[in-house]
This record gives structure tokens, sequence and C-alpha cells, in this order.
């Protein structure tokens, strides 16, 4: 058994060298498990954002988590941490200093959640998983609470007069002989006060235990809150444990469907000790980000303040037709419809810093978009955390000898602030650097 617990530090889009990793043997014998399995074979015990594998940009199904090829863990634009027996494994962004400090990851996620929680302190030991963890349940929580609050059948125990269920014949002779005028009987009826709703309460409970601020930071997470607290009067700290259990069973919902992602994020979060130390468990947990899929939404919180539109062929929505007969669609992922100054942008967590990084079939599409947009320009937008770059680095022009307009293409570059340079104090630090570089990025395109 691994009784260290060390925790194993990858990021995305690198090649590790496994020797170089100082892992034991039973950890790379773990390692290699998990380089095994695909995405359909862990995603029921580990939580996938987007909640949909079909909303990825990238992932499927058959994708895996990392590679391992000559003895090397390549990984790719997925984040996350993994558990696996007695093995840890975080996958920070390549942008993270000392594989602690992942302020472009927490920021990431605060903008495309819609969060604002940029207060919290950490210390250079500070393990960050668990604050992955309550993102996605602040996310997921308020997302069910709006569909309304669970309510399911219990069954109810009386012993009285007004008999209207079932009689319980055990119960009566227990309670009420020699008889009393009153009847035990049972009813099922429907109630908040149940098992969804008890793994609610104490994941609010133990979440509190780490700081309570978490939870109380705006009004409508208050008000879901004081729901939960309202509605669960059984509550008892003890059961923890019991009320796990019930809830191990996926939960198919017809109309409340936004609680089944809660649900495992409540089990992974009351688990978390459990899981993080270690549990000789022959299963894969943990929380996975697809970095494509984030890196394009977080694009959309500041571009469509340009008046840029987010096309998506997940939903599918915003698509541009090819043909006149509505019979074939594209999806650029950025496109701004301008008299005479059309622009089509392709956002890529890629390292893009040398031209030939740019695959085939990337060229492919955007000279694609920007034929039928007839666009004066389009690109790449990319993160780059070298001082070495341009914010719009011209790559050439389309040959127009078939076509009757120049569309130039560029690769644009959004500047990632180095926290080992800048001496970040903290993320809130980090968030105004990130503010000025999206700014500096906007004014680019616009001009």
């Amino acid at each position: 058994m691994n009784t260290n617990n060390k925790m194993i530090k990858l990021k995305d889009n690198t090649k590790h060298e496994i020797q170089h990793q100082n892992i034991s043997e039973e950890d790379i014998i773990s390692i290699k498990e998990i380089a095994g399995k695909t995405l359909s074979n862990v995603k029921e015990n580990i939580i996938i954002f987007p909640n949909s594998i079909k909303e990825s940009k990238d992932l499927e199904e058959e994708s895996r988590i990392f590679d391992i090829i000559n003895d090397s863990i390549l990984t790719n634009n997925i984040m996350g941490f993994i558990s696996y027996n007695n093995t840890q494994i975080k996958i920070s962004s390549r942008f993270a200093v000392n594989d602690n400090e992942d302020y472009f990851l927490h920021y990431m996620l605060m903008k495309v959640l819609n969060l604002n929680i940029i207060n919290l302190e950490h210390s250079k030991d500070y393990d960050d998983s668990f604050d992955f963890l309550i993102y996605m349940f602040i996310s997921f929580f308020k997302k069910a609470l709006r569909q309304g609050l669970f309510k399911q059948y219990k069954l109810i125990k009386h012993n009285d007069s007004n008999v209207k269920g079932t009689i319980d014949i055990n119960r009566y002779i227990k309670n009420n002989i020699p008889f009393n005028g009153k009847i035990s009987y049972n009813t099922r009826e429907y109630s908040y006060d149940n098992n969804i709703i008890q793994l609610i309460r104490h994941t609010i409970e133990y979440i509190n235990t780490k700081n309570r601020y978490l939870l109380s930071y705006d009004s409508e997470i208050k008000n879901y809150v004081q729901q939960i607290y309202y509605f669960t009067p059984s509550y008892e700290k003890n059961k923890r444990e019991s009320i796990i259990n019930k809830n191990l069973k996926k939960l198919s919902h017809p109309y409340y469907y936004e609680y089944e992602p809660l649900r495992k994020i409540c089990i992974q979060i009351l688990r978390h000790e459990k899981l993080k130390y270690g549990s000789n468990d022959n299963t894969v947990y943990g929380l996975l980000f697809d970095g494509a899929w984030l890196f394009e939404e977080y694009l959309n919180t500041f571009l469509s303040k340009g008046n840029f539109i987010h096309a998506e062929n997940r939903t599918p929505k915003n698509g541009i037709n090819l043909l006149n007969n509505n019979a074939w669609k594209v999806y650029p992922d950025f496109y701004k419809l301008e008299i005479n100054n059309n622009i089509v942008l392709d956002a890529k967590y890629k390292r893009l810093d040398n031209k030939k990084n740019i695959n085939r079939n990337d060229k492919h599409q955007i000279v694609s978009y920007a034929y039928t947009l007839n666009a004066k320009k389009a690109g790449f937008i990319y993160p780059i955390e070298s001082d070495n770059y341009k914010y719009d680095d011209y790559i050439g022009h389309l040959n127009n000898e078939y076509n009757n307009s120049e569309c130039k293409i560029y690769k644009y570059a959004l500047k990632i602030p180095s926290a080992k340079n800048n001496n970040f104090k903290s993320i809130k630090d980090f968030a105004s650097s990130m503010s000025e570089a999206e700014d500096k990025l906007s004014n680019t395109l616009k001009n």
C-alpha cells in the first residue's frame, strides 16, 4: 500500500517523462490502468465538465484522460484530478505555478460559472481540488434549485384516529393495546425532507466546516441554503454515511434532471477526504474539465460584449448556411458580421506559439469559414504566457484568385499573466491583470 499519498502533478498539453516524476512502482501501475480507460469506462464515477460529453468541443466517449507512450505521460486538453486506489493525480493548466497556484483554471471557471469568489486565500501547500468541487457544487446547486425543490414519495408512519392509509398491524399491537382509540397506519406522501435533500444538507454542513463564506456570497445561494435547512427538520449529523449510501443510485427524473449532477458532486465532496488519502478501490473517481470547451466559453464572456456571435454546434445554435437550401451548416466559434468587415475566429486551447503547430484540419476549417462569410479577417485565438508574442500575428492572406475579396489570416494571442513573474499574492491580483489582457485583445480585434 502507498502510505505516502503523494500527489502526482501533471500539466495539460505536456509530455512528462515518468522517470523524472519520482513515481513509485505502485503509482506507475495505477497510472497505466487509468491511461487504458476511456471516458465511457469511468464516467459513472467521474464528474466531467461540461456535464454531457456531447456538449464538449473535443471530447468523445472513447477519449482517454491521458496517454502513455514510450515511458512518457502525454496529457491533452483535460484538466482536473483523479483518484484510483491509493494514487492521486492532478492535472493543472500549463499556466500554473508550482502546480499549486493554478490561477488561470480558477479564473476561467469563475468567469464561465459566473462566480464571484476571488478572496480565497491559499497556502503554498494548499490542495485546490476541493475548491473545484465547491465551484461545481455551487453551479449545480443553483441550476437544480431553479427547477424547484426536489420532492419524493416518502413512507409516513401515523398513529391517530384519522385512518387514511394502510394499517400497520405490528405497530398497532405494540402501541395501542389495550385499545386507546388510535390506529397505527402508513401513507405514501410527497415530501421535501427526502434522501436527495438530506444529501444536499449534509454537503452544505460539510462545506461550512471548511469555509462558511463560500455559501453566503450572494443572495440567491443564501436563499436556497435557507430552503434546504427549513425542509430538513429530520437532519442528523451522524447519519451522513447512511444518507450517502441511500443516494448511490443514479437519479433519473424527467423533470428534476439537474439534480443528477448535483447528487454526484455532493457524494464527491462528502467523500473527498477518503478519496484524497486512498481507499484501495479499483474505481476511478475525480473531477475533470475539458480545457477546449472551457476556454471557448470563457472567451465568450468578454467577446460577446464586442458583438461577436458564439456559434455552438452542440446545441445547435447560431450556425451559418453553406447552401441556399439550409442543408449544410457550419459553426465557427466566433464571428461578427459588419458591412465590408466580417471577421471569423476559431478558439484553440493549444500551443500555437509556432505557426507550424497549426494542424491541417484547423487550417482547412478557418479557410472554409473565411470564404463562407466573405471575411476580411480570420484567425485563431489561443492562450500564451511567453512574452515573445504579438496580439495579432499576421500569417498571410488567402489566395484570392478565385475570390474577389481578400482575407488576412492571423493568430490572436491572449496573454496569460505569468504568476511567476508578477508575484501575485492572490487570485484577485491575477484577475485584475487578466482583465487588462482581455481589453487589449478586444481592442486588437476591434481595430
